[in-house]
């Protein structure tokens, strides 16, 4: 009896260990622990007119700057966002970072041709170019459109391995087509 009463013991001690390490890192507040093998994670924090006082709280680094934009770099995974800030400190443009750029095109697993070019023509919904090009694009850029500020600018990519593809601008997120071009 005492012999079964220690191993209940000790197995509930071990329940609520692993318990205990499993929640730890689950605090529910966003923290940058998240980015951990997620390299658009700095990148999908910042939203179009955050103030640079948030976008600084959000990511927790110091950027750098370079001609007049501001690079937030994740250590843990070499990826972040490079901001244009306007005149009152809130954010205009965002764009998926890394120093070498290979590595952002590395993040499509597209499987495109040059041959589906003429396919994609200006006013396509998102949905259509996807269904043409067989996958999900990666978002890489988001910029305020001054003519209609509910719909931002938006580019995104559909690339191989061999760092060919597709760049595809849209008018509003997963919005329509304003331009299309491959790159090889």
């Amino acid at each position: 009896m005492l012999k079964n009463r220690k191993i209940l013991f000790l197995f509930s001690m071990i329940l609520i260990l692993g318990l205990a390490v499993m929640l730890s890192g689950c605090n529910g507040s966003g923290t940058k622990n998240e980015a951990v093998n997620k390299p658009d994670y700095f990148y999908s924090q910042i939203e179009l007119g955050m103030a640079k006082d948030q976008v600084e709280t959000a990511l927790g680094v110091t950027p750098e700057e370079i001609d007049d934009t501001y690079v937030y770099t994740d250590e843990q995974t070499g990826f972040g966002v490079q901001i244009s800030y306007d005149a009152s400190d809130l954010v205009i443009s965002k764009i998926l970072y890394h120093e070498n750029d290979s590595e952002v095109m590395g993040l499509s697993d597209a499987s495109v041709t040059e041959d589906q070019l003429p396919s994609i023509t200006e006013g396509m919904t998102y949905d259509e170019v996807k269904q043409i090009l067989g996958s999900e694009g990666t978002e890489m850029i988001q910029m305020s459109n001054p003519v209609d500020p509910n719909n931002p600018i938006v580019m995104m990519i559909w690339f191989n391995d061999d760092q060919t593809g597709f760049y595809v601008t849209f008018l509003g997120h997963q919005g329509t087509v304003k331009s299309v071009k491959f790159w090889k």
